[in-house]
Formats: structure tokens, C-alpha cells, sequence
């Protein structure tokens, strides 16, 4: 199978540098590119640059220009002690443009969906194996099944999930798609247990909550039941959720389309804040068995021209929040 992963080298990371007198910038000092066997750095960060997932979910194209936004901006990130710098290691993107433009129809996405699980979820079980948490920015929610897997497979046992979205994700296992990450995991045995927060009532299927309902380990709080009906905070649904479940390996997924006002194939006007996102990042880092963060479905521009100039900051808000909650932990 044709690998679609390119290491990143010094020359990508100083066309992004933005150099200044007196003072260090994460992309002169943070190793990049092909581990070697003897290097050991806690976490691994690389991207996904996919839409695949997101056309085969009857959605607009755009998840595949994250990565590169957010690595212009965390490069130039100020190397000071608030960040394990020793500990960061820059490896790379999975670059799927051409599968994506190979593909015509539905059938054809929802196929090349599985291509990329294919190879996706064995690079995640070596880094697993290994003892690292990798962080994957950008694409599509689609992979969160390989990533899932790879996981599972790694540690010999299904895992739990936390999810900040506004979807589940659950939908029917009718072909790989954005939607049925979860619901492909959870059918397969990789995901044990999985829990929701921020889930909009408006956008959730009956048939979908239904089917969730089914299942004693599949849990969600929806927004409205925080910020309208009052029934729990924000801080208590946190709590709630990574609590759940005591120790056990956990997934942390954050689908940027949660956040109000976040460019991704389905924005919206109302969510969390961006504050709210970058608690739960820290906070699952801090206080889960965290194995994994996963960042998606933010774009930089989206396919009818709409652009974010702001998604690459706050990938990398999110990403240095996660880390420095697991340092804390």
C-alpha cells in the first residue's frame, strides 16, 4: 500500500519561523522529523490533512488546510519554561490530496475512507507501543476510528472516549464516513466506553440517540441540559466524564466544531467558547489515562472559499493546553 506520510525537515519548519532578536521560538529548538530508536519524547505531534471523511458525511471540504495552519503558528510559539520542550517531538503530516481527488462519488470517499484507517491506525499502534501520546491535528472526525483502533490494538484492549462535540458521530454502519467513527469502534470492540459532551439537540438523529441509548457504555450531556436547562455545569460534565470510568486508557477527541463561531463543515453560531475548550483540553490531560488527543474538523479554508485565519492559533492553544495538563498530572 502507498504510504501517504511525509516527515517534516528543517527547511518546511524555517519557511514558518518568524525570528526575532533575544528571543527562542519552539521551531528552533523542538525535534522534528523521523524518530530514531533511541529518542523517547512523551509526545508526538503530526497531522492529517483529509477531507475524505468529511464528503463522504455530505459535508464541505476544508478539514485538509488545518495542519498546515496550525504548524505555521505553533513553530513561532515562544520556547520558555512553561512548556516540556525536551519532550515535544514535531513528526510529520499524512498527506491524502491525491486519494481525495481520485474519488467522484459517495461510494468513492466512504472506500478511500478506509484506505486512510488502513494506514493511519498502524502508525498510532507503534507510537502507543512505544510509550508515546501522540497528538493529531487536523481532518476529518473519521479518524477517530483509526485512531481508536490503533490504540486498541496497541494496549491489547478496548478504550474509552471523551468527546467535546456537537455531534456523536454514531451514525449507521452504512461505509466509513466522518459521521460513524464511534459507532464503527464501538460495533468492532476497540471502544469500551464512550462519552459525549455538548451534544446539540438539534443536529443528534432520533434513530442515531436511539441506538446510543441501547448501550449501557455510551453516555452524552447536550448543551442545552448545561447552558439552558441548568441540570449540571460545564465543570460537573467534566467530571462526570472523565471520571466515569476509573484508569482506564482513554481517547481524548475535540471536534472544533464544538466552539461558537470555529470555521469547520458545520459551524455554527452557538457553543462552547473557546475558554470551555481549552479547559477540557487541559483538564482530560490532566486528570484522564490519556493515550491520545485528537483535534479535527477545524479548517483554515473550507471549499466555497470561507477562511479562519485564526484556526491555526487555536489548534496550538489547544495542543500546549492538553501537554501541560498531562506535565501537571
Amino acid at each position: 500500500m502507498e504510504s501517504h506520510f511525509q516527515f517534516l525537515d528543517q527547511e518546511s519548519i524555517q519557511n514558518h519561523l518568524a525570528k526575532r532578536s533575544g528571543e527562542q521560538k519552539l521551531g528552533e529548538v523542538i525535534s522534528i522529523g523521523e524518530l530514531e530508536a533511541v529518542e523517547s519524547p512523551q509526545f508526538v505531534l503530526l497531522g492529517i490533512q483529509e477531507s475524505i471523511g468529511v464528503k463522504g458525511n455530505l459535508g464541505i471540504a476544508g478539514t485538509h488546510t488545518a495542519w498546515e495552519a496550525f504548524l505555521a503558528k505553533f513553530v513561532n510559539i515562544q520556547a520558555n519554561h512553561f512548556l516540556p520542550l525536551e519532550k515535544l517531538h514535531l513528526l510529520g503530516s499524512f498527506n491524502f490530496d491525491a486519494l481525495f481527488n481520485s474519488c467522484n462519488t459517495l461510494e468513492d470517499y466512504r472506500k478511500a475512507s478506509e484506505q486512510v484507517d488502513n494506514e493511519v491506525y498502524p502508525l498510532i499502534a507503534k507510537f502507543i507501543e512505544k510509550g508515546h501520546i501522540p497528538i493529531i491535528i487536523g481532518g476529518s472526525h473519521a479518524n477517530a476510528y483509526p485512531l481508536i483502533k490503533g490504540t486498541s490494538i496497541a494496549l491489547n484492549q478496548a478504550i474509552k472516549a471523551v468527546n467535546l462535540d456537537a455531534h456523536a458521530d454514531f451514525r449507521a454502519l452504512e461505509g466509513r464516513h466522518s459521521g460513524n467513527p464511534f459507532s464503527y469502534a464501538f460495533h468492532e470492540g476497540y471502544l469500551k466506553f464512550y462519552q459525549m459532551i455538548g451534544l446539540h439537540e438539534n443536529y443528534n438523529n432520533q434513530s442515531m440517540l436511539d441506538e446510543m441509548q441501547k448501550h449501557g457504555n455510551v453516555h452524552f450531556y447536550t448543551f442545552e441540559d448545561i447552558f439552558l436547562r441548568r441540570k449540571l455545569t460545564y465543570e460537573q460534565a467534566l467530571e462526570k466524564s472523565f471520571f466515569s470510568v476509573d484508569n482506564l486508557p482513554c481517547g481524548i477527541e475535540l471536534d472544533l466544531d464544538c466552539i461558537q463561531n470555529t470555521l469547520s463543515s458545520a459551524m455554527g453560531p452557538s457553543g462552547f467558547s473557546v475558554t470551555h475548550s481549552r479547559q477540557f483540553a487541559y483538564q482530560a490531560g490532566l486528570v484522564t489515562n490519556a493515550k491520545y488527543l485528537h483535534l479535527c474538523e477545524g479548517t483554515f479554508q473550507l471549499e466555497n472559499g470561507q477562511q479562519d485565519a485564526t484556526i491555526g492559533k487555536l489548534l496550538s492553544y489547544l495542543a500546549t493546553d492538553f501537554i501541560k495538563g498531562v506535565s501537571d498530572s
